[in-house]
C-alpha cells in the first residue's frame, strides 16, 4: 500500500513539472518572443543553475544558457504601479524603472533579503531575460523604482519599450488624462 501511494505522489509530481515546464518556458528556440504583445507581463523569480526536484527549465534568451526557476513568482503585474522603458546610453536594450506597490515593495524586499548570493531570473512575457545575483535586499521603497536591464537587439528594445508604454501609461499621460476628465 505505501509502494502505490509513493508511485501516486511520483507519478503526480511528474506530470506536475511536466505542466509546470509547458507552462513557464518560452516555448522553445523556435518561437521568438512578441514584444509587441499588450499588455505586458513581468515576473521576478528566484533561479538556480543546476536543476532540482520542483524547479522548471527555462532558457535565457539570447544566451543558450538553461536557468532553473522556482515555481513562485516574488513580483508580478498586480505589485507594480508603473513601469518607463529608458534607453540605455550604448543604444542596446533596455533599463525598465519599475514602482511598486507597497506590498510589493515589501515581499520582494523580504524575498531578497532572505536570498542575498541567490539569482533573480527576469521574465517578461514568461520569457527569462536576464538571471542577475542578489547583491542586497530589494525594493524598500515603493517611492523609489527598481531599476532592471534588459538587454535586447535595438528594434526588440523598442518594440517593448511601446509595448510596456502601452501596458503601463507614462506618469504625464496618465496625470494629463486626469485632468481632462477634472475639467469636464
Amino acid at each position: 500500500m505505501v509502494q502505490g501511494a509513493r508511485d501516486v505522489y511520483l507519478r503526480f509530481a511528474f506530470s506536475l513539472s511536466v505542466i509546470a515546464s509547458w507552462a513557464c518556458s518560452p516555448g522553445g528556440k523556435a518561437r521568438a518572443p512578441d514584444w509587441k504583445r499588450v499588455p505586458v507581463s513581468l515576473e521576478l523569480r528566484l533561479a538556480a543553475g543546476s536543476p532540482a526536484p520542483g524547479l522548471v527549465p527555462a532558457a535565457v534568451y539570447g544566451q543558450g544558457k538553461t536557468v532553473y526557476l522556482h515555481p513562485e513568482a516574488h513580483l508580478s503585474n498586480s505589485d507594480i504601479v508603473r513601469v518607463e522603458a529608458v534607453k540605455t546610453r550604448i543604444g542596446k536594450g533596455l533599463i525598465l524603472q519599475i514602482w511598486l506597490t507597497r506590498a510589493g515593495a515589501s515581499r520582494l524586499k523580504q524575498a531578497t533579503g532572505r536570498h542575498i548570493g541567490d539569482s533573480l531570473a527576469v521574465l517578461i512575457d514568461t520569457v527569462v531575460m536576464a538571471v542577475p545575483v542578489i547583491q542586497q535586499a530589494i525594493g524598500s521603497d515603493p517611492k523609489i523604482p527598481i531599476d532592471i536591464g534588459v538587454p535586447l537587439e535595438p528594434k526588440e528594445a523598442q518594440q517593448l519599450a511601446a509595448s510596456v508604454s502601452k501596458t503601463w501609461p507614462p506618469a504625464s499621460a496618465a496625470s494629463g488624462r486626469k485632468v481632462a476628465k477634472d475639467r469636464r
